[in-house]
């Protein structure tokens, strides 16, 4: 299987993590040193990946800066939406650099995904695009109920699925979709966009149980450079 391109979307402001987004985009905050965009790009290469897309927003020249001042050995597209499009929109805008199709991944988000592994269930579905999903448990019961309040479900703090960020997209899945769709902002066009696919029975999953990094609030910066620190240890 051909190696297909990167796209990381580092478009976002991250304004719950205060000061430290004031001025800088998220996937360049720093952890040790490094930015979580380094971290990134170094696992995507160490897997054989050199072609990357980056869907940039706010900031997006500070973006281009650090990729182009790391000195990666890698082929960097970048792709200029403006400030206010959502993410479904961003996507669309850098349909231009897809092959048949591109790996998607969000800028703030670090796992260790076999990347080559996503795209051959990807592709051996037929799927217009497969989204990562990751295990995660719910601290409380969960309940259901009827109009006459009589419960009908309770399940004890049980495992869900949730979508952490990561999709393979089709270049001609963005022809399944309305323009009202993809001109929706923040994540409500991706959200539409894959429940429409969801509906064509053309959406996709891809279980990822292991590591699985991300962060929105000073804390879970702290709690996300430990893990980071932690696997990169295990790794020596």
């Amino acid at each position: 299987m051909s190696r297909a391109k990167i796209l990381i979307m580092c478009g976002g402001r991250g304004k719950r993590l205060n000061k430290l987004t004031e001025n800088t985009p998220k996937p360049l905050v720093r952890f040790r040193g490094r930015t979580i965009l380094e971290f990134k790009i170094q696992q995507y290469m160490t897997q054989g990946y050199r072609d990357f897309v980056f869907c940039t927003g706010f900031a997006g020249d500070k973006i281009r800066q650090a990729v182009e001042t790391a000195a990666f050995d890698i082929n960097a597209s970048f792709s200029e939406a403006g400030l206010e499009a959502g993410i479904l929109e961003r996507l669309y805008y850098a349909r231009d650099f897809f092959d048949e199709n591109i790996v998607m991944t969000y800028g703030d988000t670090f796992t260790d995904i076999v990347v080559v592994d996503l795209l051959e269930s990807h592709v051996c579905s037929g799927n217009e695009a497969t989204i990562v999903v990751a295990p995660i448990q719910s601290p409380f019961g969960l309940v259901e109920f009827d109009g006459q309040n009589k419960v009908t479900f309770f399940r004890e703090k049980p495992t869900l699925n949730y979508y952490i960020g990561y999709a393979v997209i089709n270049r001609s899945a963005f022809d399944l979709v309305p323009r009202k769709v993809i001109d929706m902002p923040d994540g409500q066009g991706l959200v539409t966009f894959y429940k429409i696919l969801m509906g064509m029975e053309k959406l996709g999953a891809f279980y990822h149980s292991g590591l699985q990094v991300t962060f929105n609030t000073e804390d879970e910066l702290k709690a996300a450079e430990e893990e980071l620190v932690r696997f990169y240890t295990a790794k020596e």
